[in-house]
């Protein structure tokens, strides 16, 4: 699944909210890299994740925050 499609669409359920993704940091050689994203909602860190790449990190950072707010 595409988890930031999916947090996209049920943030825009309420007018005026903002996600961002920011990167967190990134550790290992270039053969083996390892990056961790945060990602807001109108300032507030709402999850982070980690990943192989970057897309992957904020896919996972993604699903943690749709998990947050679902609960």
């Amino acid at each position: 699944g595409d988890w930031k499609t999916e947090l996209q669409e049920l943030v825009q359920q309420k007018a005026g909210q903002e996600l961002t993704y920011r990167q967190i940091s990134e550790s290992g050689p270039d053969h083996d890299k390892s990056f961790a994203f945060a990602v807001a909602l109108n300032g507030s860190e709402i999850g982070r994740g980690e990943g192989r790449t970057k897309k992957e990190a904020e896919q996972t950072a993604a699903r943690a925050a749709l998990e947050e707010l679902k609960k």
